[in-house]
This record gives C-alpha cells, structure tokens and sequence, in this order.
C-alpha cells in the first residue's frame, strides 16, 4: 500500500510539471503543518492524540481570476494518544484529495490574495503501533480551509475530517470512526 500511495504521488508530481506552461495561472505548494490536537473515536468514545505534524503538497489551476481546481497528498505523521488508558500506541493518515480554492485579491499588495479552500477525497489509514486494532481500512476524507498568499508564502488553516473502519482486537467487533484535526499549515508556492 505504502509502495503504491508513494508511485501516486510521485505520478501527480510529474504529470503537474508535464502539463505547466508559460504563463498559465497555476501553482505548486510545498507546505508543512502543525496539529495542535487531533481527535479520534476509538471504540465509541472520543480520544485526544498528541501534537501531531504533518507534511504535503497541492498543485492548482486557476480558471478565470478567482476559481481554482486542483488534487494533493498530505502526510500526518504518526502521533500517539493523550490518554493511553483505552487507545495506546499511534495512528496516523494520509489524505489524497482533489480540490477547490476562491481567491480575493489583497488591494495594495501585487499578487497576494485571501482564499478559501475546500478538499474531498480518500484518507489511508495506517495502524502504527494500536495492538487493539486487528484489521484496518482508510475511507473518505473531507475539509475546509481558509488562508493568505503572500509572494511566495502561503499559511493556510484547514479542518478535515478523516473517515475509517476497523476491527478491535480480541471483540472481533467492527468500528466505523472518525479523527478530525485542525492543522496550521505554512508553505511556498512555485508558480
């Protein structure tokens, strides 16, 4: 799994330098992002995870001055729970997703601009060391984000939601959960 999440990505990357030309609207982000806290059910009841950090990138093509498409990959580390009396060991994610993004032009400031963001897509998960998980599987992914470019910086606040399913351990018995996160991301923008 980890092999083909690894050929997807490096498959975007190249596709989104194949497919630039000269003077198109579009731009590639290279960004990494700190969680303060995650949430995650874990056998019906809400468990906090650990500061968690997390690394990704998105390519997007503008259409007209304000609408953008786009896809990215992120990367959430793997992160432990607070309270290790219910859910010990860590989990972690990676969110592939296509996207879209409403930019407002920041008066005064040449190219610079605000911008709201939305992504939808599949969410791996990856059971790193949760013995009282037997079997797991990702499941969809969805978030919202708001954020400022400047030149080439780019901060960006974005919640998401990463859909899963497992067995537990032992019970035999299946869970569909959730983890939401908000994640602070900054990065640069290659244009």
């Amino acid at each position: 799994m980890k092999k083909f999440l690894a050929a997807l990505a490096v498959i975007f990357i190249a596709s989104a330098a194949a497919f630039a030309q000269a003077g198109d609207d579009q731009e590639f982000i290279v960004k990494v992002g700190f969680q303060p806290q995650g949430m995650m059910n874990v056998l019906g009841a809400g468990q906090n995870t650990n500061v968690g950090v997390s690394a990704g990138f998105e390519y997007f093509q503008y259409f007209g001055n304000i609408f953008a498409a786009g896809a990215g990959a992120v990367y959430d580390m793997p992160r432990e729970f607070k309270n290790g009396d219910q859910a010990k060991g860590s989990v972690s994610f990676l969110p592939i997703y296509v996207g879209a993004k409403i930019r407002t032009p920041l008066y005064g400031l040449a190219d610079n601009y605000a911008f709201l963001s939305g992504r939808l897509g599949y969410s791996a998960f990856m059971n790193n060391s949760a013995d009282w998980i037997q079997s797991s599987d990702g499941g969809l992914y969805y978030a919202v984000g708001m954020g400022v470019s400047i030149s080439y910086f780019v901060a960006e606040a974005v919640y998401g939601i990463n859909n899963l399913s497992y067995t537990a351990a032992g019970t035999h018995k299946s869970y569909d959960e959730n983890y939401s996160v908000l994640t602070i991301y900054v990065g640069f923008k290659f244009e």
